[in-house]
């Protein structure tokens, strides 16, 4: 498929440097003189801040703080939040001894009822609509396309699919170890290695034998999985008015150095939100 084709597939992206950038390199790997086995077509995508918004706070850790019936943040507050690994340990604990239906059960009912707190739209639907086009692109050009995210794994197959259309073993993640006890998958209380840092080309090797032809990310835990990859795009969020502006000094630097795409939301976006309904639920 040429540039014009791939292009016309991404109507939300602006018509500057970065989407030239990623057209052409879709364009050489795929209907180049030398395209890339369609075997070796590895797109790998973080979650939180890359596909879909994680301010004031991500989706897991709202579910967090209903489970344990803390405050939620303001609106507004871009800080504050415990880490994503806090919050895997102590979700470990909350749900230890219980089977991964029970989970997974637990999870798709605040996915159905909790509603962001200032764009007041259910999680699902708090996706960025330039990635899914360019998930949507990825799959019409043959790659396999996962998530790697150091977001507790069962709870994002629970938004995978009506997300990003995506299928459960798409999913990567961090996750508590799952044992076999009397017929049932049960869920212990103790994190395994999670998928963060060299973690995520490590698991992406694991799952699919190959390096990502290209990856995308917005922090710091993202830049091994960048490394790994042939075209790699760093989402930038510096739009106030349409989500929220704030900096990881070190993947930007990063960045820099290797010359990867940044995007920036405010520039490189000409639409941000999924125009799906807030109504649309899991």
């Amino acid at each position: 498929m040429g540039p014009d084709a791939i292009r016309s597939w991404l109507p939300s992206w602006s018509d500057g440097l970065a989407t030239r950038a990623l057209v052409s390199f879709l364009g050489n790997v795929t209907a180049g003189p030398t395209p890339v086995p369609v075997e070796q077509r590895v797109a790998a995508f973080d979650n939180d801040g890359t596909l879909a918004c994680d301010k004031p706070e991500t989706a897991l850790t709202a579910f967090l703080r209903v489970r344990t019936g803390l405050p939620p943040l303001g609106p507004r507050d871009v800080a504050g939040a415990p880490s994503g690994h806090d919050v895997l340990r102590r979700l470990g604990g909350l749900f230890a001894g219980t089977t991964v239906e029970e989970y997974e059960a637990q999870a798709s009912a605040f996915l159905t009822g909790a509603r962001h707190p200032r764009f007041d739209r259910p999680y699902p639907t708090l996706t960025y609509q330039p990635m899914l086009e360019l998930i949507a692109v990825l799959q019409r050009l043959e790659f396999r396309v996962y998530l790697c995210s150091d977001t507790s794994r069962d709870f994002l197959r629970t938004i995978a699919g009506p997300a990003y259309g995506l299928r459960r073993e798409q999913v990567m993640g961090s996750e508590v170890g799952i044992h076999w006890k009397d017929g049932r998958l049960v869920r212990s209380g103790t994190p395994m290695p999670l998928d963060d840092g060299p973690g995520k080309p490590v698991h992406i090797w694991d799952r699919t034998g190959a390096r990502p032809l290209l990856a995308a990310g917005n922090a710091v835990g993202d830049i091994e999985m960048l490394e790994a990859a042939r075209h790699a795009l760093v989402v930038h969020h510096d739009d106030p008015t349409r989500e929220y502006a704030y900096d990881d000094p070190q993947i930007l630097t990063a960045a820099a150095q290797h010359e990867w795409t940044v995007l920036s939301m405010r520039r490189d976006f000409t639409d941000l939100w999924s125009p799906r309904p807030p109504s649309d639920t899991p």
